[in-house]
């Protein structure tokens, strides 16, 4: 099979949207905040997609039917651990600055597990997954689709409360409730060219039907309470799929990624890094409003998270040349 090597529109678009949404979550109180408000809570329903779009874009990157070489694997690793383990020393030196404790109780138990940062679980379930793939390469298409049905399986049972619940710091570093994902990304890409010819066919009827699902899923993932809570988490779950879905539909046959979105999607891992340090900081500038959501206590850390991200970005670039990416990610 021949696999595209062309830059895809698709890929940038899912790795962008998702970085605008997370920073967008992190902007806002988290969902078991008793404080949170009605919008908090809906933006949550909506923006969920955000880390699978991550590992669905890495999955198709990273997908191969030939041997993967520990060189290769050594690679993706440096790339991904280095720039984490500087931001994770500076995450640490900006906790003590705010005389906050350690998130596990030690600096090198947040270390190994990726909990300098909350967010940074991702590095520790991305990087497990790069240690997966060479097994994953000597897969046949058949078991990898064998695999990928059974790892979405296993997800919607765990995202149903069915089994596989732990405590929190575990619950989101749980294989399964993220390897699906990656492994969708990869299935894919082994059955690209037929399935290309498919949405090419039946582009329109797919891109309504994903946009059209998206919506109705996410209004009734918001529907706690008054509905089953497996049938409101059955919805919740796909709505990730289908919203994952419309990014691709809808940016698909757009020809060459836009300057703007390229340079975004190779800036995401720095973004993701480096956000809550400019997104933390606007917040503790701003009043808590009195009741509900103030818009601009969610916008001003948002924009604050992207911009300063993007001016680590330039200002790495400028004073390290092709290195910034060893060391910042970009």
């Amino acid at each position: 099979m021949t696999v595209p090597r062309d830059r895809l529109v698709e890929i940038d678009a899912l790795k962008a949207a998702g970085i605008l949404t997370i920073v967008l979550i992190h902007s806002m109180r988290p969902q078991w905040d008793p404080s949170v408000s009605a919008l908090e809570i809906w933006i949550g329903h909506a923006t969920r997609f955000g880390v699978p779009a991550f590992l669905c874009a890495s999955g198709f990157l990273y997908a191969r039917e030939s041997p993967v070489s520990f060189a290769t694997t050594r690679g993706r690793l440096q790339r991904i651990l280095v720039p984490y383990l500087v931001a994770s020393l500076l995450a640490q030196a900006f906790h003590l600055w705010r005389d906050e404790p350690t998130m596990t109780g030690t600096v090198w138990m947040d270390l190994l597990i990726g909990a300098s940062f909350g967010p940074y679980y991702y590095v520790f379930v991305i990087a497990i997954l790069v240690l997966a793939t060479p097994a994953f390469a000597r897969l046949s298409r058949r078991s990898v689709v064998a695999l990928t049905a059974a790892s979405v399986t296993a997800q919607w049972l765990m995202e149903i409360g069915t089994f596989g619940l732990m405590h929190l710091t575990w619950q989101i570093r749980n294989p399964m409730m993220w390897w699906a994902y990656f492994l969708i990304g990869w299935s894919v890409r082994l059955h690209a060219e037929p399935l290309a010819r498919f949405v090419a066919r039946h582009r329109p009827l797919l891109t309504v039907g994903c946009v059209v699902s998206a919506v109705l899923l996410t209004a009734a993932s918001a529907l706690e309470g008054s509905v089953p809570a497996p049938l409101i988490r059955t919805a919740a779950w796909l709505d990730v799929y289908a919203i994952l879905g419309a990014i691709i539909l809808l940016s698909g046959g757009a020809g060459r990624s836009p300057g703007w979105l390229r340079f975004t999607s190779d800036a995401t891992y720095t973004i993701y890094l480096f956000h809550l340090f400019f997104v933390l900081t606007v917040q503790d500038l701003l009043p808590l409003p009195e009741e509900g959501a103030d818009g601009i206590r969610i916008a001003l850390p948002w924009l604050a998270g992207l911009a300063g991200s993007l001016l680590v970005v330039t200002g790495a670039r400028a004073a390290l040349g092709d290195r910034s990416r060893e060391w910042i990610g970009a």
